[in-house]
């Protein structure tokens, strides 16, 4: 199966800003979450959400038919 680009610009930032914030929470400020279990899923939600932002490529986007990106 092969993934096409179906990430638009105003998504990639929004999914940019989220993965910051939620490093941010997960990682720096640990008082806000204590428990090491719920930091470490918000990090790899974190993770998952920086590298979908990255390649432009959602997969969840794929299988259920979504595309925010302009296409010319």
């Amino acid at each position: 199966m092969k993934f096409s680009r179906n990430v638009g610009t105003l998504d990639q930032v929004l999914r940019l800003g989220i993965s910051a914030i939620l490093f941010y929470i997960s990682l720096v400020d640990t008082e806000f979450i204590a428990d090491p279990l719920s930091s470490g899923i918000l990090a790899f939600i974190a993770v998952g959400n920086l590298v979908v932002a990255t390649v432009r490529i959602c997969p969840l986007y794929s299988l259920v038919g979504i595309n925010t990106r302009k296409l010319n």
